[in-house]
């Protein structure tokens, strides 16, 4: 099977399906692929609380008229702007119900390859199928980046696991577990597992272990010298929020620092505070020197900023340690794509309309964020490539009417 079309989307998270919202609205010609919410329902356990405000965790249709707080509304749900925090239910639920009003053709098939092929980007799905595209936008989200510590990477596959991999905790009851991170995944991971009964410890190289504050509403002044931000409070965070068009033109250095700024984590949930300490066991400030496998276990052996040594034996270490914008890992693109590729670090370095080098081939999401700043790794973030998207390509599809023969395009190009 084969068949051609103007653009295709790749992922159905929340940047995806407010592309697909967007491009629907403009009346071009797209398809859609990828399990909706699929990462959230997948690769997150239930429990999970997220840590945006949920004002700020919309997705978006052309008019933003379907936000949280009126799908919140619509099925009687307890919502407040900023004073509650947003269940990984909710949330998915939430988006379910937005794919399903606004972009209901997605197609539930999972990209297998994508190649450049005379002018256009030749796509092959799981079931076979063969789509020919004049534009492709990746939107996969992070679960393809995870990124492990070196130090217990090498270890089995059944000892050692990503926080990316969760989805039910069930396979971890009953074992003594290592949670490795310092992070929202890290805390929330633990305290869930925690919950469920399961022996856990909490690894971090950190001293201390941070959490956002408590929301709490906030005074004239101290929001003029700080606003609240959709992604962090403050006039930094704020205009990164709402222009990551002009933090595109920042040198390259300032860009990545401002992406991974140490303002935005590792920190923990506010509300995962009260269900972590006093209760998980810590080994905060301990760098682990060694793994090692012994009688199907893993002894950790961990060093103290003191000096002191310690062993601890698990059975099982879950690498709850974030991830990195990596287009290699992206096993789906072709070597010849990738190596024709300018990179930002190890991420797609885009133009002002998140087109990476290869021509047609665009990256929205987490991969976006060195190009972007930091509003690419939050959910808030959607609503700017959507927008930008649906017009850039309704102006530039409909000025180059090129058309289809024989599955691939009148006129041919080739990799600059």
């Amino acid at each position: 099977m084969a068949g051609s079309v103007d653009v295709v989307v790749i992922g159905a998270g929340p940047y995806g399906l407010s592309l697909g919202a967007h491009l629907r609205s403009s009346g071009i010609d797209f398809r859609i692929f990828g399990e909706p919410m699929g990462a959230w329902k997948q690769n997150m356990p239930q429990g999970m609380i997220l840590k945006s405000y949920p004002w700020a965790t919309n997705i978006y249709d052309t008019e933003a008229s379907y936000a949280v707080k009126h799908f919140s509304e619509e099925r009687g749900l307890p919502y407040s702007d900023c004073l509650m925090a947003l269940s990984r239910e909710t949330f998915v639920s939430y988006g379910e119900a937005f794919q399903s009003r606004f972009v209901p053709s997605v197609e539930r098939k999972m990209l297998v390859s994508a190649e450049w092929e005379a002018g256009v980007i030749c796509a092959r799905f799981d079931d076979g199928e063969i789509v020919r595209a004049r534009r492709m936008v990746l939107a996969v989200g992070l679960s393809a980046f995870k990124y492990t510590p070196t130090i217990v990477e090498r270890l089995p596959s059944d000892l050692l696991s990503h926080s990316a991999d969760y989805g039910p905790l069930e396979g971890l009851a009953g074992k003594r577990v290592a949670v490795i991170g310092s992070g929202s995944s890290a805390t929330d991971l633990s305290a869930l597992l925690h919950e469920q009964g399961t022996e856990v410890s909490l690894i971090t190289r950190s001293a201390n272990l941070e959490f956002a504050s408590p929301p709490r509403p906030r005074g004239l002044v101290e929001r003029a010298l700080a606003p609240t931000g959709a992604i962090g409070n403050g006039w930094t965070m704020g205009i990164c929020a709402s222009a990551p068009s002009l933090v595109r033109l920042l040198p390259e250095e300032l860009r990545v620092q401002l992406a991974y700024c140490r303002a935005l984590g590792p920190l923990g949930g506010a509300f995962m505070k009260d269900r972590v300490i006093g209760k998980v066991r810590l080994c905060l400030g301990a760098e682990i020197e060694r793994a090692v496998t012994r009688n199907g276990a893993v002894d950790l052996h961990l060093a103290g900023a003191d000096d002191t040594r310690d062993v601890l034996t698990v059975d099982h270490v879950v690498s709850a340690t974030g991830y990195t914008a990596d287009v290699k890992r992206l096993g789906f693109l072709s070597p010849q794509l990738v190596a024709h590729m300018r990179l930002t670090g190890t991420a797609p370095a885009l133009s002002y309309h998140y087109e990476a080098s290869v021509p047609g081939l665009h990256f929205i999401g987490p991969a976006a964020a060195p190009s972007f700043g930091p509003v690419c790794r939050f959910v808030h973030g959607a609503r700017h490539p959507a927008r930008h998207l649906a017009k850039y390509l309704s102006m530039v599809l409909g000025r180059r009417a090129i058309p289809f023969i024989n599955g691939r395009l009148a006129e041919s190009g080739a990799l600059q």
